[in-house]
């Protein structure tokens, strides 16, 4: 295995040198510097607050470090930004007027987090997010309710579909022990009656073989009738009561007039003909010029004597 592989593989503790293959249970923490430490270290170092970093001896506070998540810094260092402009640049696109708005404030963000990240012109990026900050307040908090709430929404959904997931899951579990039993119970009976009976064992397992079959068979029965319930019992089927409203029932009434407008001359139609030319490859048997004309002349025409 190569050095490189083992980098990738395991997980060290800078400072005492522990691994992940030697505690399972380590974890890494980093700070703003972005070098490691485990929890242990970080404890020990940290007691007092704040501390040097033992790599680069950049002065740290305790409260600064955090579950270490990528492997670059740099990528970890970019999400934290992101993370931190987000909670005030939390416009929507209904914010806007216009989607080539939205578009530009998304790239707005994306230059601010780029600024930051890279360390480009930091001082004049902070001037612009404070200034932001000072114009957009009443619309920050908005929108920061908003998303509360709709995490609020979708902590609470979350946790509903865990709780209908594990009584789904309790109530397989208590079916299959169920089961079991009622195995086990038929499995004695037919031990006790090949002992106690007179009848030959083969009938005896025939008819068992049979009363197997009969079970399963119910069994399939009811469990195809579940898995397509609609979810409605028939208790509230039976609660639905009929509506006195009278439907509405349509009748197609044939429109009065003439639709079909006035007739068009076959002089006039002819003289129309005169200005359409047609490619001798459109020409096929039974075609003439004069349907050219026709047709756009009879949809023109139609329909305009059926109003008074």
């Amino acid at each position: 295995m190569t050095q490189s592989q083992v980098t990738v593989l395991e997980e060290v503790c800078p400072r005492c040198r522990t691994s992940n293959y030697q505690n399972k249970s380590l974890k890494l923490l980093v700070n703003e510097c972005g070098h490691d430490l485990c929890e242990k270290c970080v404890e020990h170092l940290f007691i007092r607050g704040s501390a040097p970093c033992p790599t680069c001896k950049l002065v740290l506070k305790k409260n600064g470090f955090k579950t270490k998540r990528f492997e670059d810094f740099s990528v970890e260092r970019e999400v934290d930004i992101r993370k931190r402009i987000l909670k005030d640049y939390n416009k929507t696109e209904e914010d806007f007027s216009s989607l080539r708005e939205y578009n530009d404030y998304l790239e707005d963000i994306e230059e601010i987090v780029f600024n930051f990240a890279s360390n480009i012109d930091v001082e004049e990026t902070k001037a612009k997010v404070e200034a932001y900050k000072k114009e957009n307040f009443k619309t920050i908090q908005k929108n920061r309710v908003a998303q509360s709430r709709q995490e609020a929404y979708l902590k609470e959904k979350t946790l509903a579909e865990e709780k209908e997931t594990e009584e789904r899951r309790a109530h397989e579990q208590e079916c299959e022990m169920m089961e079991e039993m009622e195995r086990a119970e038929r499995k004695k009976k037919l031990l006790d009656q090949i002992a106690s009976s007179d009848r030959p064992a083969d009938e005896i397992l025939l008819l068992h073989k049979e009363e197997e079959e009969t079970v399963n068979a119910t069994k399939r029965s009811l469990h195809s009738k579940s898995a397509y319930n609609s979810g409605f019992s028939v208790a509230m089927i039976s609660n639905v009561k009929p509506s006195d409203t009278k439907l509405y029932i349509y009748k197609y009434e044939e429109c009065e007039g003439d639709n079909c407008g006035p007739k068009t001359s076959e002089e006039n139609l002819k003289r129309y003909a005169e200005n359409v030319t047609v490619s001798d490859v459109a020409l096929a048997g039974g075609f003439l010029k004069d349907y050219v004309v026709h047709r756009p002349v009879d949809d023109a025409y139609s329909g305009l004597f059926i109003f008074d």
